[in-house]
């Protein structure tokens, strides 16, 4: 166990590659997006690790491994948090993706933490950089699924991260009380123990793609939080509450979804009960899987541009 008088030194160029998804209020597709992002680009081929920051364990349920074996509710990252010892991911949960799993031991870390690093706030929030670091250059993408109304583990993911994105619904409550709770954390957090943190872009999350006027006005709201029109990704992400259902239920990524469309049972065969209702998927996940492949690729874009500037 480290010193815990003692903050290590954090090769911040092995943290190049993290990302982190934030936003100060919950419901808005920050846990779909993160781990959507990081399931595409290692269905792409791309070593991916993502990191669970939050004491709901929602990842567990966008990759089905929730009460499985690997499920330990947190548990072996809680204590990698407490003795600063590198982090031991979960593998092979899908094929060049592994987790560092999430759940109700997460809740307890800020406590945690503050109690072994008695007034030392900097070495709290830097815990989650300390055990990352020494593995983060064997993957090719991490991405950290960030706490939502919980900002001493927002500044943990914060902490470790070197991009923030942010999704938001496009309602005024979301785009003012959820970016602007976590700006405030990100400035934070970029002046006092992370100054390589940068904002990559806000995106607008579970809106119609029809709503041309909703969307305009969304994006006044955002320059006005912001103060910048051009930190908004192009790519909106529609809305589909059965695709965001279907996912949770079944344990799949949106892109898994759209590949098990063309095996869903025929009505005649769900209405003479030789197929369970719970085996059709939404056949609009190919819209939303197709939003989400783009946004990927404008994530990926955005950030290899603003690495060459």
């Amino acid at each position: 166990m480290l010193d815990p008088d003692e903050t290590p030194p954090i090769d911040r160029s092995a943290l190049a590659r993290s990302y982190v998804v934030a936003n100060g209020k919950g419901g808005v597709g920050k846990t779909t997006l993160a781990s959507n992002f990081a399931g595409l680009v290692a269905a792409d081929g791309g070593s991916v690790l993502l990191i669970d920051v939050n004491g709901q364990g929602n990842v567990g349920r966008d990759l089905g491994y929730r009460k499985s074996v690997i499920d330990d509710e947190g548990a072996a990252f809680a204590e990698a948090l407490r003795t600063g010892a590198p982090l031991l991911p979960a593998t092979g949960v899908r094929e060049n993706l592994d987790v560092i799993v999430g759940g109700q031991h997460i809740g307890t870390v800020p406590d945690m933490l503050a109690a072994t690093y008695r007034m030392r706030q900097h070495r709290q929030a830097l815990a989650l950089a300390v055990c990352l670091a020494p593995i983060a250059d064997r993957y090719d993408l991490v991405v950290i699924d960030s706490a939502p109304e919980n900002p001493p583990l927002q500044q943990l993911a914060l902490s470790a991260a070197r991009w923030m994105i942010a999704p938001t619904k496009s309602d005024p409550a979301s785009i003012n009380d959820g970016l602007g709770s976590i700006s405030r954390q990100f400035r934070l957090v970029r002046t006092s123990v992370n100054p390589t943190l940068e904002l990559l872009g806000v995106v607008l999350f579970g809106s119609g793609s029809a709503s041309t006027q909703i969307h305009r006005n969304a994006r006044k709201w955002v320059a006005e939080e912001l103060g910048a029109d051009a930190y908004l990704f192009d790519t909106i992400v529609r809305h589909s509450e059965a695709v965001g259902q279907d996912a949770r239920s079944h344990g799949r990524l949106v892109h898994e979804l759209e590949l098990a469309v063309a095996n869903n049972p025929k009505f005649w065969d769900l209405r003479a009960g030789r197929a369970a209702a719970g085996a059709r998927v939404s056949a609009t996940s190919a819209s939303v899987a197709e939003d989400l492949a783009t946004l990927a690729r404008e994530i990926l874009t955005r950030a290899a541009e603003r690495d060459t500037e």
